[in-house]
This record gives C-alpha cells, structure tokens and sequence, in this order.
C-alpha cells in the first residue's frame, strides 16, 4: 500500500507538479530513458500496483472473470471488483481507449503469454527458445 502524507498539497501546488510530471515524462526519447526514469522515481512496489492495475484494466476489458485475474495475477478478488466497478461507472476511459486498440491488446497478451510460461524455456536443447519466435510470430511483433 502507497503511505501518503497527511498534510496536503495545496491543489494549485498539486497540479503545477503534475504538469512537470507530464512534460518530463513527454520530453522523454525513447522506451529505455522512460524506463530508467521510472526506475528512479517510482519504488518496486509502487511499480507493481500500477503494473498489476493496468493488467486487470486489460483483462477485464478482454472477458476474464474476476477469479481468474485473481488467480493469474495474484491479486484479491476484492482489488479486481473494485477496478470493474470504476470501469462500469466510466473510469479508466483514457486507458480504455489504448486497451481497445488492437496492437495494444496483442503486444500485452505476448507479454502476459511469456510471463506465464515462467519466461524460461527448458535447460537445454536445440530450439529451446523458440517459443519466442512462436509469440512474436503469433502477435504480429518485431523483436
């Protein structure tokens, strides 16, 4: 859980930071500068919850029932219901609108594939990493 200070910002404060955030984070050239920004601003957990968020805002959005996001994610069942229920009520609509798109959808799924099958292939053999080039194949990516 994220402690947040007891004594508050004032919100014109508030907002001026977030807008600093935002350009920061927009001035930002490529994949491995967000990366390692990120890093440094954000703590492992912090990370985690919002990792673990918008992987229940997408499979949601894709049909999964709450167990099974439960189980797949190691979330409770109460922080799954509690995501449906803001989406249901018209929250998370900016995320949505990414998750709807297609290639969005098929490059979390390759993700979610790869961590699933514990990201490793087997100790040895030939082609023990092919089922990389399978996910790739499978999900239109480049590697």
């Amino acid at each position: 859980m994220v402690n947040i200070s007891k004594r508050k910002l004032k919100k014109d404060i508030l907002n001026k930071i977030n807008n600093k955030l935002i350009e920061t984070i927009y001035k930002l050239d490529d994949k491995k500068s967000i990366n390692l920004f990120l890093n440094d601003l954000l703590t492992y957990s912090e990370k985690v919850v919002l990792i673990k968020r918008l992987s229940i805002i997408f499979m949601l959005y894709e049909g999964l029932s709450g167990y099974r996001i439960h189980m797949m994610l190691n979330v409770s069942q109460a922080t799954v219901l509690k995501i449906a229920v803001k989406i249901d009520k018209g929250g998370y609509e900016n995320i949505l609108k990414i998750v709807k798109q297609k290639k969005n959808r098929a490059t979390f799924w390759a993700g979610m594939e790869m961590v699933l099958q514990c990201g490793m292939p087997p100790i040895v053999g030939k082609g023990r990493w092919s089922f990389l080039d399978e996910l790739y194949g499978k999900y239109n990516l480049k590697k």
